[in-house]
């Protein structure tokens, strides 16, 4: 209490008399603090103890409830309910499961907007997704989805098969006759002697025997959003007896 005392009297040295009124302040401070507290503590309403179970319960709930979301996101059954990111997503998991339809949901949103696909589990997990309408170039997914599908995929691979008659495709027996062009998804061309090359497994449309021949391509990239094939440019001809018809595989993802 001496350094008090000298503050009080203001006696002392400057140091003591400093001291003692800064510790007289902060303890008067602390002291008020502490009557507020308790003060406060003591208008608080006790829970009863039922209520304080029920509390228990909830929170309990809650954390059975994040527990079971984290799993299923950890290890996706591939339904509707809950879908996967993609195939190999359901690869990665502790199920071993057949090749065969299931459901994906690319940007984890609202189950709702989950699409089903084929997984073939064979090739790796292989995310195959047909076309809406066969023989047309719209497929069963969105926009939002397919970008999504994107960003997660690091190859694609897509075949086209055009059956013909008296209709070159790719290769033409005469220069001055274009080929068909092939529109990616993302805009670039594939056609004969671009930049962009498919893979040829069969081109007999080169035949003008007014028989029915058939050309097959098979588009495989890195760049995968170039896929799917989103349109085919058939050239003006005014031959007459020219035919196509062109069937569109799945698209595929890995």
């Amino acid at each position: 209490m001496a350094c008090l005392q000298e503050e009080q009297t203001g006696s002392g040295s400057g140091f003591g008399s400093g001291t003692g009124s800064f510790l007289l302040r902060k303890a008067n401070h602390i002291a008020k603090l502490t009557n507020l507290t308790h003060a406060a503590l003591s208008h608080v309403p006790q829970v009863p103890q039922r209520d304080q179970q029920q509390m228990h319960m909830d929170v309990f709930e809650t954390l059975q409830y994040l527990t079971s979301y984290i799993e299923s996101i950890k290890n996706p059954l591939g339904t509707k309910e809950n879908p996967a990111r993609t195939c190999r997503d359901l690869v990665d998991c502790k199920y071993k499961r057949d090749d065969g339809k299931y459901w994906i949901d690319p940007n984890l949103g609202c189950s709702t907007d989950a699409i089903e696909v084929y997984c073939n589990f064979t090739s790796g997990g292989q995310t195959c997704v047909k076309p809406a309408t066969p023989g047309r170039f719209n497929f069963t997914i969105g926009k939002v989805q397919m970008n999504f599908l994107h960003l997660l995929s690091a190859e694609a691979a897509q075949m086209v098969t055009v059956h013909c008659k008296n209709s070159p495709v790719w290769r033409t027996p005469h220069r001055s006759i274009p080929g068909v062009k092939f529109k990616t998804w993302s805009g670039p061309v594939y056609h004969y002697g671009g930049p962009f090359q498919p893979e040829v497994l069969e081109d007999n449309c080169m035949k003008e025997d007014g028989k029915w021949h058939r050309t097959r391509l098979l588009f495989t990239t890195t760049d995968v959003h170039h896929l799917p094939i989103s349109d085919v440019v058939i050239p003006e001809d005014k031959r007459l007896g020219l035919h196509y018809r062109i069937e569109i595989s799945p698209v595929c993802f890995i």
